[in-house]
């Protein structure tokens, strides 16, 4: 039913298949003081595609027992998320948020490490569905149909990456590239700031750099920032943000471009910081990252 060979869809071909889709909405509250994150179900009930159902990444597709944020579910979390949200092992599910598109990229990642490979992305987001001329519903969201034949997870270890394996390839140890998916001046750091920087040996593919001005995927600048770095479909990069939920959204636009078997270190530089013994390294950075 959707298009194989991608894993974004756009808001018309959505629309013509609301009613044979699982439809996620995955927004996450970005707030300008701490805590950084916060709930998104308030965003959600205030205006959502409609058919949507809430997808809870604090506290359902995550581990909330995890030291590190947004740390991928366990098996038997897994189960009970799918469950929450209706998700049948021959379900497409549809993905998105009201933000960028990270978040919709992070569960995107989580079901497909989990399995599920029937999951697509809408392009832009919820801002494209409005661009389009569609409306929005509000409120808490339909209800879930139950569903007993839900899917059997099956865990995907090729595409995680955990810090052992992240220090070795960012030492030159396999072959693989490493590559922080944060922004430049991020990747960067500062010296005067203790925590800043990047992994020693990493590279740096902002995944907003993936993007257009309107938050939709860019082909041209995607297979720009691709060819720079000189990757290719026969690697299997790590890669790795602040905590997991950029790289996956690099994830998604390098698979969108034949790269499928990136890994995502899940802890990221959450983890990788906690751990005093692991270096950090700031390069210098000129431009407007604005």
């Amino acid at each position: 039913m959707t298009p194989s060979d991608r894993h974004f869809v756009d808001a018309d071909w959505l629309a013509e298949h609301l009613d044979d889709v699982v439809l996620l909405d995955a927004t996450v509250q970005r707030n300008d003081d701490e805590p950084r994150y916060g709930d998104g179900r308030p965003l959600f009930e205030a205006g959502h595609v409609p058919g949507a159902r809430f997808a809870d990444l604090f506290a359902v597709f995550s581990d909330p027992g995890s030291s590190i944020p947004f740390a991928r579910p366990t098996r038997t979390q897994i189960v009970s998320a799918a469950r929450a949200v209706g998700i049948g092992p021959h379900a497409t599910v549809v993905t998105y948020d009201q933000s960028g598109g990270a978040w919709a990229a992070r569960l995107w990642w989580v079901l497909r490490s989990w399995g599920h490979q029937d999951v697509r992305v809408l392009d832009g987001g919820l801002a494209a569905w409005e661009a389009s001329g569609r409306h929005l519903e509000v409120g808490p969201g339909r209800p879930t149909v139950s569903d007993e034949s839900l899917f059997t997870p099956t865990d995907v270890p090729d595409v995680i990456a955990d810090i052992d394996e992240t220090a070795r390839a960012a030492a030159g140890d396999g072959g693989a590239p490493v590559i922080c998916a944060l922004r430049a001046a991020d990747f960067a750091g500062d010296p005067a700031i203790p925590g800043t920087g990047s992994i020693p040996g990493s590279i740096n593919i902002p995944y907003p750099d993936t993007l257009d001005p309107d938050g939709r995927h860019d082909p041209t600048a995607t297979r720009q920032l691709i060819e720079a770095a000189g990757l290719n479909p026969a690697q299997s990069p790590i890669l790795y943000c602040g905590g997991g939920i950029n790289a996956a959204g690099l994830a998604l636009a390098l698979a969108e471009h034949g790269i499928e078997s990136a890994r995502v270190f899940d802890g990221s530089l959450a983890e990788w910081r906690a751990d005093d013994t692991r270096p950090l390294t700031t390069s210098p950075w000129l431009g407007d990252d604005s």
